[in-house]
């Protein structure tokens, strides 16, 4: 099967990403990152930059990461035409500076023609993870699920005419050479499932900041007349990670359409920002359950951190939604006490009542998952986010199949900074 000049770019950086790290190294005095490439050291061992965005001055041997062509002074990055550094003070014309200055523009990606694109906007490289149906299979086309992308790089998807449902697409984080053993992302068995299996420490928590969508027949097709729309939303319904931007193009002008009018035209959850993840959230339901016990072990659900943290560095990489926290941390049960209204299950929709576990849509936007802390920061940072199982008014997107396509970029320009620290 021939590949398409990105899938053949996307491997070329992988080679060179790989090749260029040494055996075990300890830190970046012992890499040499391939074409020049920018290295520096992090919690998972060294990690090498895309050069055309970024340089990686060295003062008093430390390396530090900056804007294409800059370089640096006390540890800020600037620019030698406009700036000079004696002794360590950044200076213009004789003057300090109060601010570092501007970094050097990005250069622009090549124009997009695949129907979903990836881009890596943050300092580190992620591997990007595309799964699609019930048994989280690899998109077609594709030969794995995973794909790394190094700082600036991207991966594109293109989707069947006949359309694919139940796609998933996130970002992978601090993972070894093969994308695997990650500090955040690893949230299903790896592929092929089974024996894929998790982690030696186990799968990490779903919570990964993603984009679901099922996408519909492209026109020309012969089932587009059975299934003309693409339907998908960036579901925070599990909890979040990295901060990103959905862009889209194409006939936006015919998505969202109700009987107000239509239009789409992205969402921007850039602020997601792990640092305000709630600590303290109050999921006792006004003192109606104030605890919960699992496995003889009694936990207080009157403040509950939400935060997910590295339990050896520390950071805190994720935030977790209360109905992820009860169920999959906690091991409650989504049909009974705090998480059958934090959770909304809908097992048996006809005969749908809390007394038999089930939550009715009306039931659940009226009820306590509303107001929590957790989906108030969400709807705050990220309007426009999935943030609840019922969360449709706010999260679920329509577009013609085929019309639009797809950008999501982790870390865009103006986000907030990832991970966060928890000291």
């Amino acid at each position: 099967m021939s590949m398409t000049r990105s899938q053949e770019i996307i491997i070329l950086l992988a080679i060179l990403f790989l090749c260029g790290e040494a055996a075990n190294p300890k830190n970046c005095t012992q890499v040499k990152c391939g074409s020049g490439n920018c290295c520096e050291d992090s919690y998972f061992g060294p990690i090498c930059f895309d050069n055309i965005r970024y340089s990686c001055p060295v003062e008093n041997g430390i390396h530090t990461l900056c804007g294409y062509g800059l370089s640096v002074c006390s540890g800020v990055c600037y620019d030698t035409s406009s700036y000079s550094c004696t002794a360590g003070v950044l200076s213009t014309v004789g003057a300090p500076i109060v601010a570092p200055p501007t970094p050097a523009p990005v250069p622009q990606l090549p124009t997009q023609t695949a129907d979903v694109r990836i881009i890596n906007n943050c300092k580190s490289s992620l591997w990007i993870e595309a799964r699609q149906g019930p048994q989280n299979a690899p998109l077609p086309g594709q030969t794995g699920t995973s794909t790394l992308a190094l700082s600036g790089g991207y991966v594109d998807y293109p989707i069947p005419v006949t359309g694919l449902a139940s796609a998933r697409f996130w970002a992978k984080y601090g993972c070894d050479k093969q994308g695997r053993n990650c500090a955040i992302g690893d949230q299903t068995q790896y592929w092929p499932n089974p024996p894929g299996g998790c982690p030696a420490t186990g799968c990490t928590a779903p919570i990964d900041s993603l984009l679901e969508a099922t996408f519909g027949c492209k026109p020309g097709a012969a089932c587009n007349v059975q299934n003309p729309t693409t339907w998908f939303d960036t579901s925070q319904v599990d909890g979040w990670t990295i901060p990103y931007k959905l862009s889209v193009a194409g006939s936006t002008e015919e998505c969202d359409c109700n009987g107000n009018g239509c239009g789409f035209k992205g969402v921007d959850a850039s602020q997601l920002d792990v640092s305000k993840c709630p600590s303290s959230e109050d999921l006792s339901m006004n003192g109606t359950y104030p605890s919960a016990t699992i496995d003889g072990k009694t936990q207080s659900l009157t403040s509950v951190d939400l935060r997910f943290i590295h339990p050896t560095t520390n950071e805190i990489l994720g935030c977790m939604s209360p109905c992820k926290k009860l169920n999959w941390q906690m091991g409650l049960t989504e049909r009974s006490g705090s998480a059958l209204w934090m959770c909304c299950p809908t097992p048996n929709p006809s005969h749908c009542d809390p007394s038999n576990g089930c939550v009715t849509p009306e039931q659940c936007r009226a009820g306590p998952i509303e107001n929590t802390g957790y989906v108030k920061a969400v709807h705050t940072m990220s309007p426009g986010v999935y943030s609840y199982s019922y969360d449709d008014l706010v999260g679920l997107h329509a577009c013609p199949a085929g019309k639009v396509i797809y950008t999501m970029e982790f870390c865009p320009t103006g986000s907030a900074p990832y991970p966060a620290s928890n000291r």
